[in-house]
């Protein structure tokens, strides 16, 4: 191309398309030098063509250098390097340049309203993005609904709450633009009692509510399931007039699916008049949610045959709707088809495609191959990826991307914070977690809800309460309160979650249903049914008992407590529908009513309700059960006719009933037959394999994992428990070095610790001692316990000076009959003042958890010296005496707890207690002959295992 040599302008479009395409910076640097040559002085269409190239390969700097070069730049050269800057952090530049255009150009377009207001989100510019808001509404036509949504998501995020508490007290109580503006933002900030505080009193301030003040408040019912309150807003709309908004009718979708009421957002979608392409991606969203993946592609379908626009976030909710149901091969399809129409470059969208592939069970490196195509100046992207290492369990390399992406000078936004912090939860400890929290402070983000809700998570995780109630208290939003007893219900901390709850009770929070569902689950872990039966009347008092999600939350507390009788009475008071029938279902499973549960499918059915895999789970458990193999392949059937096929649960559970009911070989042509394959469903088919046909069948399934395709380590776990069951210590070996050899694949510490456990159950204490200290396995003092347990029950004394467990080291010397040695243990104890924890046993009485007190209990200790005197080998521990060990062991508190429930329960009834140290061999020996002699069931559960001790025999065969 010679110099001076003029070009057409839509040849120029074409090449720098071609350049967009193949992702070259080097190139995009050549066409533009070639355009300065060939055109002189570059025409505005040219120009906004090479600004928008560069923007999209991530070169910012580059586009403000083009822009300034053009001397008559027109409405698409502003937009295109305002929304530049807009998108790579510069938003205080982007704003400058959009009042240069005002000021220069005159009225913007809706394009530059969308624009300039990311820029605001960027810079945190409330005061701006109302100067923009006001120059929207003096425009002489309608703006287009991508300006509304836009005004709403910069009202939501820009400043802190304070900040639009601090803008709207001082303004007009008569400007809707402050009212919609404060009620978008405490909406979206997790506080959504604010917002429907702050409707109401604009309500009774004779204020109007415009669309955007409705789609704030919708998004609140949304956020807490007001479905209620969500019907009431609906109704103000229909009178306002503004429910043929297609923005509207789009948020009524939204909220009516996050309120679990799939049949009202159908409504809303059949009576848009427009249906215009959001309206059509809500209602895709809404099948996603519902996990109907047949029919939010059949909404996808009717929308190419109405030659509708298809865009980014059509595909966004297409690949939601594929991870509802772990369709890969489906999300697959559309990746490609998103690639076709060149969505796919759009950060958004590639995230949601590093979503699906993360989630469906497809492999990281696929994950990582969309990344890779993708502008690497977003954060969207970066937050996917780590976002799926974490999900797929890989917190390390999430971590390392954290890094790598703040090394590459991207500034980490409350999302991709919100991800760090999740994969920092499957640390070992909390150091990672702490110094990203940190961070957090110092970018001023620890009250933005994503990030307040991980930070939450991570520290309950770590069962560091206090530390998450700090930031409770700090931030007080509906994500903390979420998190927060989600944490306490996950360690069943029903104290505190009981405190808890009278804590926002007293502040007057409204709770949202996932928050009453985590304080009934908590409930069942602290064995309070009394707290639960009042939480129940406090949902009464606040119209809840009719909420599908309450209510089944409910069903499964009930249950938990077995309480049949009671979750029926709340299964009968509510409209049949999924969520219900669901919890319903488990809860006629799990005590064993499988005609019952049958019966309540059919029923089901009948009404018209839907099916998913909370629905067929239960049921493919109960054909296991008893055996009924014609049910079961009906329910298959069910499966392969509602698309189920790829999710790996009920894969697994359809698996697990064949090879029950029919047998191995036929459980093996199923899960030939099934489209994915994940990790934890090649673990289950292993687990079966070695269960049923042992190591070597096991190891031989093992070849059938793809060629070139790496498998998880988790899918070792099944040989190696098989290596152990069948004592095969040198198959062992060679399954270690496989793994490292020929799958690269690192054993974890769980899985060494399994080896070594089977190395002390040989006998090959040296080998195992030598691992253990080669390896420096984490929670080593557990390693050498368990260690020093293998070596009591051989009988072998060796050097036992190596190890440090004090009260195993003592069983040994007083087994070999060192009580000298046993006693200078003791004198070293009282010297250092190093004493382990007292032990402390309780004791399940009907529903109290008792602990017992050795004075009630004397007589039953006498009758029990006699059970101890009688048994072979049981005294074997005391410092002194046998007189002073038969003293001691009577008063462990173990069997004072025993004493206590022999005394105060019927004949034949099981007896649970619970320890918080080990039980000593002493202990385990007496309460084997106790159980034999009493003819009673005794549950001990200790510090290390449960021991079902039963006609004088224990369930863990004398190896604790």
């Amino acid at each position: 191309m010679s110099k001076g040599m003029r070009v057409n302008s839509n040849v120029w479009a074409l090449v720098i398309q071609h350049v967009i395409a193949k992702k070259g910076l080097d190139s995009a640097r050549h066409v533009w030098k070639l355009v300065q040559e060939t055109n002189f002085q570059p025409n505005a269409f040219v120009g906004s063509h090479v600004i928008r190239m560069f923007n999209l390969l991530g070169s910012v700097d580059e586009a403000n250098e083009v822009f300034s070069q053009l001397t008559r730049p027109n409405i698409y050269t502003w937009n295109a390097i305002i929304s530049a800057n807009a998108k790579h952090g510069q938003g205080d530049l982007a704003i400058k340049l959009y009042h240069q255009m005002v000021e220069v150009h005159g009225e913007p377009d809706d394009f530059v309203f969308v624009s300039v207001l990311k820029g605001c989100v960027g810079a945190g510019a409330l005061d701006e993005a109302k100067v923009v808001h006001h120059h929207v509404t003096r425009t002489e036509y309608e703006p287009e609904a991508m300006v509304t949504s836009a005004l709403l998501d910069t009202y939501a995020k820009c400043g802190t709450l304070e900040d639009v508490k601090r803008e709207f007290e001082l303004s007009s109580k008569q400007d809707p633009i402050a009212w919609s503006a404060a009620i978008a933002a405490y909406a979206q900030r997790g506080r959504p009692q604010e917002a429907f505080k702050l409707y109401q009193q604009m309500i009774q301030a004779n204020v109007k509510p415009n669309n955007i003040t409705f789609m704030g408040v919708l998004k609140a019912c949304a956020k807490v399931g007001a479905l209620q309150q969500g019907k009431t807003i609906h109704g103000h709309i229909i009178k306002c007039k503004l429910d043929k908004d297609v923005l509207i009718e789009s948020n009524l979708i939204d909220m009516y699916a996050q309120c679990n009421s799939l049949v009202d957002a159908i409504e809303v979608y059949e009576k848009s008049a427009k249906k215009e392409v959001v309206v059509w991606n809500s209602m895709i969203s809404a099948y996603a949610h519902f996990g109907r993946l047949h029919d939010a592609v059949e909404v996808y379908e009717n929308m190419v045959k109405k030659s509708m626009e298809v865009n980014g976030p059509s595909y966004i909710a297409l690949q939601k709707a594929c991870i509802s149901q772990y369709a890969l091969d489906q999300g697959r399809e559309f990746h490609k088809t998103s690639d076709y129409w060149d969505y796919f470059d759009k950060p958004e969208v590639g995230a949601a495609i590093i979503e699906m592939y993360a989630k469906c069970g497809g492999s990281l490196d696929e994950a990582h191959a969309v990344f890779k195509k993708l502008p690497k100046g977003d954060s969207l992207p970066w937050c996917a990826l780590i976002a799926a290492h974490t999900h797929q369990g890989d917190g390390i390399g999430a971590l390392k991307l954290f890094k790598q992406m703040q090394q590459d000078g991207i500034c980490p936004d409350a999302n991709i914070f919100g991800a760090a912090l999740n994969a920092a939860s499957l640390m070992t400890d909390l150091s990672e977690g702490k110094l990203i929290h940190e961070q957090v402070k110092d970018k001023g983000l620890e009250s933005e809800p994503i990030v307040s809700r991980a930070l939450i998570d991570m520290y309950t995780k770590f069962k560091s309460f206090g530390e998450a109630k700090q930031i409770f208290d700090t931030v007080q939003n509906n994500e903390a309160v979420e998190a927060l007893m989600a944490g306490f219900a996950r360690y069943g901390c029903s104290k505190e979650a009981l405190n808890f709850y009278e804590e926002l009770k007293v502040a007057d929070i409204e709770l949202s249903n996932s928050v009453y569902a985590s304080l009934l689950k908590a409930c069942q872990g602290g064995s309070s049914l009394e707290s639960g039966i009042a939480i129940h009347d406090h949902i009464k008092g606040r119209g809840l008992v009719t909420d599908p999600f309450v209510c089944s939350a409910l069903i499964n507390m009930y249950s938990e407590f077995g309480e049949l009788e009671q979750a029926c009475m709340v299964f009968d008071s509510v409209k049949p529908n999924l969520f219900t029938g669901n919890a319903m279902l488990h809860a006629l499973v799990k005590h064993d009513q499988h005609e019952a549960a049958f019966h309540l499918f059919h029923e089901m059915q009948q009404e018209g309700l839907d099916v998913n895999e909370a629905t067929l789970l239960p049921l493919l458990k109960a054909c296991t059960k008893t055996g009924c193999l014609n049910h079961g392949k009906h329910l298959h059937a069910l499966i392969i006719e509602r698309d189920l096929e790829a999710n790996q649960v009920l894969a697994r559970a359809l698996i697990g009933m064949y090879s029950k009911l029919e047998g191995i070989e036929e459980a093996r042509n199923h899960f030939k037959k099934m489209p994915v394959q994940d990790p934890a469903t090649w673990k289950f088919w292993l687990d079966i394999v070695a269960h049923k046909k042992g190591f070597s069948s096991a190891l031989e399934c093992l070849q059938d994992v793809k060629e070139k395709e790496k498998p998880h380590v988790a899918i070792f776990d099944p040989l190696l428990a098989a290596c152990s069951e069948e004592a095969l210590v040198d198959e062992g070996y060679a399954l270690l070095k496989m793994m490292k050899d020929k799958y690269d694949v690192t054993p974890t510490a769980s899985q060494y610790a399994q080896f070594v456990a089977l190395l002390e159950h040989m006998g090959r204490f040296n080998e195992a001692a030598k691992l253990i200290e080669g390896l420096s396995l984490p929670n080593n003092v557990d390693s050498w316990a368990s260690f020093l347990v293998s070596y009591r029950q051989h009988a072998s004394l060796g050097n036992p000076h190596a190890f440090n467990d004090d009260d195993i080291l003592s069983d040994v010397y007083i087994n070999e009959r060192s009580r000298a040695e046993a006693t200078k243990l003791h004198v070293l104890h009282r010297a250092l003042e190093a004493w382990k924890n007292p032990g402390v046993a309780v004791i399940e009485e009907q529903t109290e958890v008792i602990l017992a007190h050795r004075a009630e209990l004397t007589a039953k200790i006498e009758k029990m010296k006699m059970y101890f005197k009688d048994g072979r080998r049981l005294i074997k521990r005391s410092p002194n005496s046998d007189k002073a060990k038969e003293e001691a062991l009577c008063g462990h508190c173990e069997k004072l707890a025993i004493a206590f429930g022999l005394l105060n329960t019927p004949p034949g009834t099981t007896l649970r207690v619970s320890k918080n140290l080990r039980v000593c061999a002493d202990c385990h020996n007496a309460t084997k002959i106790i159980s034999k002699i009493e003819k009673r069931d005794i549950i001990i559960r200790d510090a290390y295992r449960i021991h079902h001790f039963k006609a004088g025999e224990c369930s863990c065969n004398d190896f604790y």
